[in-house]
């Protein structure tokens, strides 16, 4: 068991299906599986903290703001809380757009509400002396969650509303990631970089399921070892 620099008992994580541990593909038939070896039960069993997986499959930031806000008033959450989101947030409500594919539609969570419910919910952990710690969001395989979405939706008003370009979904995606480094850095927040330490490995695409934007199960290993480099450096705050 690695010795934790801050002496670390309990993490809890609000999170979506990243940190769930959903991938696809798997024998099971079904749409999406949640696998025991994700990334942050892997981590734990290796530190030894105790975990509070409040992470969701299809989470967004107010649902995260809530679980994070029910768990401060039962006193559950512990020395961090690590927040991660974004994904599902930057993405379209596909059957809305393709019911009509010409109009404009704002992703699920605009990025102006987005940052600022994020920002709240670091606020709320400070003022229950929590320690808030980010984590960046891994990088889509853009080709492959185009296709996704095009085979899951009406491809043709897919292809209409993003003019057949798969960049415009990376777009968001990268975007919405820029904002949460830059919100780390302006409330100097502790920030667990997952999208650069995947990128930085050359075969990253392989750690991904075919739908472009889950780790697979190679990929949530890989994550955990990121987790478990990071979170004995971690600093309580208070």
């Amino acid at each position: 068991m690695v010795i934790m620099e801050s002496n670390i008992q309990k993490i809890s994580v609000y999170g979506d299906s990243i940190l769930k541990g959903a991938v696809t593909g798997l024998e099971s038939g079904h749409l999406f599986d949640i696998i025991e070896d994700n990334s942050m039960a892997l981590a734990q069993k290796a530190l030894g903290f105790e975990l509070n997986n409040q992470s969701v499959f299809g989470n967004i930031v107010t649902k995260s703001q809530r679980k994070l806000a029910r768990d401060i008033e039962k006193g559950v959450v512990g020395d961090i809380a690590i927040l991660e989101s974004g994904g599902n947030d930057c993405d379209y409500d596909w059957s809305v757009v393709c019911a009509d594919p010409e109009a404009p539609h704002d992703p699920r969570v605009p990025l102006s509400e987005f940052l600022e419910i994020f920002e709240n919910m670091i606020k709320a952990c400070r003022e229950n002396k929590i320690t808030p710690v980010m984590m960046t969001m891994p990088a889509l395989v853009q080709d492959r969650w185009y296709e996704h979405i095009c085979s899951s939706y009406d491809r043709a008003a897919v292809e209409k509303f993003t003019g057949a370009q798969a960049d415009v979904l990376y777009h968001n995606h990268e975007i919405y990631n820029f904002h949460l480094i830059a919100l780390a850095h302006r409330l100097n927040v502790q920030l667990v970089d997952m999208r650069l330490a995947l990128l930085s490995n050359p075969k990253w695409r392989d750690l991904m399921c075919l739908d472009g934007i889950h780790p697979n199960q190679e990929g949530y290993h890989f994550m955990a070892e990121v987790w478990k480099k990071e979170i004995p450096g971690l600093k309580k705050e208070f």
